[in-house]
């Protein structure tokens, strides 16, 4: 098959949508199939290691000509692929792939009108309130160009049932909506050691770590007020960056909290801080399927996260994790520190995340997404 993949994040960015798409453009290429990638670039002059082309547009340039160049780019691409495959840059990439006449399968992972209409402090509705909810023209724009792409993409992929209902709700069939699991792709490697993360971030008593892009759904907010709370002088460490950073920094220091920021860290050493932590918590507003929560389960680590979206698909609580209510600040405090002083608890959810976690394979979403490609481009 000749396959047109298109993404707003490629290496030498960091986080799972840039890992996810470079990782399957390799293993297509490597089973034989032509591949061409689509992506935006920080600096699109520098080359990467990729045996297949690479077509990087300057994230730098303003958004109507970055997204002008992305369609005329997709349009005359996929005029020579037998399927697109648009993981990002989803306006400019469906119309694109419209206009020659070529099949395109549209990977939806959250809410993106919600999320931009959150950042922008244009609501702050939950995100099952925004579905039904009407709002002032920008945002409702917003939403009509959400629905739009949807609409223009033959088919559309989540990674979970809640996402198939959400996007069920924007007018897309459900005939046209297909759930892809998310799947861990590669490997854990401890390449910090325990001792030497603790070390590094001056932490002597209990870790409760979080994982995430610090965005306001994310509600680190929150779990700073909380940290003071923590039992046996616990501290809070951060890894993750994003727009929230600053003031996140600003509210420790007000509060004196005892909250570390790490930072972005390489995708690999994920795991090696979540074998480090004592408690990993996710305070998340919303998840669609967080790839943390499936790297914290094989690491074995002790999670408490909300009962929200697609945490309820790969969580059970009291098996593999503790589930509280979204915004129950006292039942957040408490579940942590049930994991930092009850060892017997504890054994128990470190052994039940391990379990049943082959379902989340690379090689399983690969023949997933590999069978939906050929359903489309009919080969």
């Amino acid at each position: 098959m000749r396959i047109l993949l298109i993404s707003n994040l490629f290496p030498p960015d960091i986080g799972g949508p840039a890992t996810h798409i470079s990782r399957l453009a390799g293993e297509l290429f490597a089973r034989g199939h032509r591949v061409r990638v689509i992506v935006c670039a920080e600096d699109p002059s520098l080359p990467g290691p990729e045996p297949y082309p690479v077509r990087r547009v300057s994230r730098r340039l303003p958004v109507p000509l970055r997204f002008a160049l992305v369609f005329l780019w997709t349009w005359l691409t996929a005029l020579f692929s037998d399927v697109v495959y648009v993981n990002g840059l989803e306006l400019p990439a469906t119309a694109g792939a419209r206009l020659a006449f070529r099949p395109a399968i549209l990977k939806i992972v959250g809410d993106f009108s919600w999320e931009y209409a959150i950042r922008h402090a244009w609501t702050d509705d939950g995100i099952d309130l925004y579905q039904t909810s009407r709002y002032p023209l920008k945002v409702e724009l917003v939403r009509l160009a959400q629905r739009l792409y949807c609409r223009l993409a033959g088919r559309v992929v989540v990674p979970s049932n809640y996402l198939r209902g959400l996007v069920g709700g924007w007018g897309v069939s459900e005939f046209r909506i297909t759930v892809v699991n998310n799947a861990l792709v590669s490997a854990p490697h401890d390449r910090l050691p325990a001792s030497e993360i603790r070390t590094t971030l001056g932490v002597t008593g209990p870790l409760v770590l979080t994982v995430a892009r610090l965005y306001p759904w994310k509600q680190v907010d929150d779990l700073i007020r909380m940290a003071p709370r923590f039992a046996g002088g616990a501290t809070l460490v951060i890894v993750g960056d994003g727009p929230e950073r600053r003031s996140l920094e600003s509210l420790a220091d007000a509060l004196d909290a005892p909250v570390v920021f790490v930072g972005a860290v390489d995708q690999e050493d994920v795991h090696s801080y979540l074998a480090a932590a004592d408690v990993f918590v996710l305070n998340t507003r919303y998840e669609g399927m967080s790839h943390v929560l499936l790297e914290a389960r094989r690491a074995g680590a002790l999670i408490v996260t909300t009962d929200v979206g697609g945490n309820l698909e790969i969580l059970d609580s009291g098996e593999n994790a503790l589930l509280v209510p979204y915004g129950d600040h006292p039942a957040m405090v408490a579940a942590i520190n049930r994991l930092l002083e009850e060892p017997d608890l504890a054994d128990g959810l470190r052994e039940g995340a391990r379990r049943r976690m082959e379902h989340y394979s690379w090689d399983r979403q690969v023949a997933e997404t590999l069978q939906m490609l050929r359903f489309a481009a009919r080969v």
